[in-house]
């Protein structure tokens, strides 16, 4: 610019003596700040030379404060178009270095939990990251006061630290430095701008900055609070992924449950439960083994697919030798074994030769039955989802997974346990009942065994073939009888329950049960009645429904002891169509303290020879035919059994 316009009068005159600027620039705006009268004296001073020269120099200003408003702009543009930290802050340092007019600038942030000022941008190839402790160097001493600072000099300057030109290879020659403060006041960062171009940095420079600056705090306020919510949302989906995956596993957890509370056959149940912990911890293969008596048998569940989205399924059974592979390991010791490096191979006997593919991770967990050791449950060969970012990619099962597999070796452990007691108790309970029914059939063996050796005594002196024949035909029947009762501790003995229902005359009927009556009761002074109030036909097992006559006869004959009446009727309800009979003794009632247990098993109270078996026996039969029994009694005057039993049309 013209030096004559420097100087305050500005007088053509005085403009070659007076040329000594700092800043043309500024001396133009001052000279255009003056008076109207004092400008257009001037102008006419001024010669067309001087006058070009002067809109030459007034078209530069403005051109120039044209430049530093539009890159203001673009700042602002800036700030609203992205909020990538990283990428905003590199954006306006190249910014604030064309708007300063600046060979560089940097931006120093404090670090929240050292106190640290460390360079998150720095212009001009540099990228060597810088960091300043509290007060070091001129940024560290502008963050540290808060004050700004406009340094020409700065290798005179006593605060500034010449080891950042040395780290950095620049030479640094004049400095401004501005605090960057968010909405409370709080110093975040400092923002210098090195060298400028032409001369020193003004003060119109520094408002300028000032002014930057603190667009530049919003900026990073707003950035952070953006990366905070982008990490919280992160975080979010993390926690949900998660979230999704425990409720998966609660679900399988309990569809394993249900499995377990209604499986009947064993294998069906360990394929389900297998498959679901395949599903829930998402690998290729499974194994169980349980511990038998002198062996151990594997059921393996395997994954033939080769992509997890189609599962093949195949299911088989093997027997194996205690001690062998991962599982006999596990059984014998309790203990887990997990094995994760790719090389299962290594370990004795792994479970490779039974499964039939190379194992490269696995994981056994011991089921136990209060503290035995029953068996083990494996899984191999663990799928992965693909990393989330930022996380590393994993191999091999996890904590959880063992966690989870534990628990489902809980509930297996439970059920076989369960199953297991089941059966022998169930063995016991019939081997027992066994016993109990044989003492009964003992019992009941007497009163065909005295009709059959009363008959060949009487045929053995008869000389009549009739009579022979007739005699015959009545052992001929008792051993019938003999051979249904054989059958039917042999039907019981393998845990089954049938009657066959035949067409029955009612006085025939009787008429049978009459005469095994009278050699029962032969031998004691009861009376033996009988009446028939319906005499069609009924349907019911026969051979059975005359054991439960017999059985009542005879406790009622025992509780007689000085003898009285047994009356057995018979007749049908008209409403229900239900066949009944009542058996009635004149004997002594039933004691109060075994009314509510008189079906049970050993329940006797009074009689010489009683086992207890009797009307448990008798309950058995008319619960096979889908009837009710029911009893009447009253101490001294006697007992009466009611039995119904439901009729077909």
């Amino acid at each position: 610019m013209n030096e004559d316009l420097v100087h305050s009068d500005l007088a053509p005159s005085t403009v070659r003596a007076r040329a000594n600027s700092t800043d043309s620039r500024e001396a133009l705006l001052a000279w255009l700040s003056r008076p109207k009268t004092s400008l257009e004296d001037t102008i006419r001073e001024l010669s067309s030379e001087q006058l070009t020269r002067l809109l030459e120099e007034i078209g530069e200003v403005l051109r120039q404060q044209e430049a530093k408003f539009t890159c203001m702009q673009e700042i602002g543009s800036a700030l609203g178009q992205t909020i990538q930290l990283d990428e905003l802050l590199h954006l306006i340092m190249e910014k604030i270095t064309r708007l300063m007019e600046a060979q560089r600038s940097t931006l120093f942030l404090v670090d929240d939990e050292t106190g640290e000022l460390w360079s998150k941008v720095a212009q001009g190839g540099v990228d060597t990251e810088i960091r300043l402790q509290a007060g070091q160097g001129l940024a560290g001493w502008v963050a540290m006061t808060g004050k700004s600072i406009n340094v020409r000099d700065a290798y005179n300057d006593p605060r500034f630290n010449p080891d950042v030109d040395a780290q950095t290879g620049y030479k640094t020659r004049n400095m401004l430095c501005q605090p960057v403060r968010n909405q409370e006041g709080h110093i975040i960062g400092v923002v210098q701008v090195l060298n400028r171009n032409s001369g020193d940095f003004t003060i119109q420079d520094e408002n300028l900055l000032s002014a930057i600056a603190s667009q530049t705090a919003v900026a990073i306020e707003n950035s952070k609070l953006y990366l905070s919510v982008v990490d919280k949302n992160i975080e979010l989906r993390r926690t949900q992924k998660e979230l999704e995956k425990k409720v998966n596993e609660l679900d399988l957890l309990y569809e394993v449950e249900r499995e377990l509370s209604r499986a009947l056959d064993l294998d069906d149940l360990i394929e389900t439960i297998t498959q679901k912990a395949l599903d829930l911890i998402s690998a290729r293969a499974s194994a169980l083994t349980l511990r038998e008596d002198d062996h151990n048998r594997m059921y393996v569940l395997v994954d033939r697919s080769p992509k997890i989205s189609d599962r093949q399924w195949e299911f088989s059974t093997s027997v194996i030798s205690c001690g062998r592979g991962i599982a006999g390991k596990v059984i014998e010791s309790g203990d887990p074994f997990v094995c994760d490096m790719g090389n299962c191979g290594v370990v004795s006997e792994a479970a490779s030769y039974e499964i039939g593919f190379e194992v490269h991770n696995v994981i056994s967990v011991p089921l136990f039955d209060d503290d035995e050791c029953i068996g083990a449950l494996e899984v191999m060969n663990r799928f992965h989802d693909a990393p989330e970012d930022g996380d590393e990619p994993r191999s091999g099962f996890t904590e959880d997974d063992k966690k989870i597999l534990t628990l489902i070796a809980g509930q297996i452990a439970a059920a076989v346990a369960t199953r297991r007691h089941r059966q022998e108790q169930e063995k016991a309970e019939r081997l027992a009942t066994i016993g109990q029914m044989l003492t009964g059939v003992v019992h009941d063996l007497k009163n065909p065994i005295a009709v059959i050796s009363g008959n060949v005594q009487l045929m053995a002196k008869a000389d009549d073939r009739e009579k022979r024949d007739e005699y015959a035909a009545s052992i001929k029947k008792q051993f019938k009888h003999l051979n249904q009762m054989t059958r039917e501790l042999l039907v019981f003995a393998r845990g089954d329950t049938e009657i066959t229902v035949d067409e029955v005359i009612l006085s025939e009927f009787f008429a049978e049960v009459g005469e095994l009556l009278r050699h029962e009761l032969s031998d004691t002074d009861v009376e033996f009645r009988t009446r028939l109030d319906y005499e069609g036909k009924a349907c019911f097992d026969s051979g059975k429904m005359k054991r439960t006559i017999v059985n009542l006869a005879r406790n009622a004959a025992e509780a007689m002891t000085d003898g009285g009446v047994f009356e057995m009727s018979v007749d049908r309800n008209e409403e229900t169509g239900e066949l009944v009979f009542a058996c009635r003794d004149t004997g002594p009632g039933i004691p109060e303290e075994i009314r509510t247990t008189l079906f049970d098993s050993f329940v006797t109270k009074g009689k010489k020879h009683g086992t207890g078996l009797g009307l448990a026996i008798v309950k058995k039969i008319v619960e096979e035919h889908g009837g009710e029994i029911t009893f009447e009694t009253e101490i001294g005057k006697g007992t009466t059994f009611y039995i119904s039993l439901p009729q077909s049309d």
